[in-house]
């Protein structure tokens, strides 16, 4: 199963979950849980809109920096 937090919109694998996720700390109005790996491809997508990233601890292979935020 997977958690989305539609708030920072952040796709969290609840398999292998890590301290460093705060998956608690998620609001219960802004969960969203998916229960299949291929919605989670669709939606971490570049075409997809809103663009969701995999969480950098527990779903790394679908995270993706964005290097923007380095200059700001």
């Amino acid at each position: 199963m997977y958690l989305v937090d539609l708030d920072k919109k952040i796709i969290h694998d609840m398999s292998c979950i890590k301290y460093e996720c705060h998956t608690n700390k998620i609001p219960e109005d802004k969960r969203k849980k998916l229960f299949n790996l291929q919605t989670v491809k669709r939606m971490t997508d570049t075409d997809h809109v809103p663009r969701f990233n995999g969480c950098e601890y527990c779903l790394s292979e679908y995270y993706t920096l964005d290097f923007t935020k380095l200059f700001r």
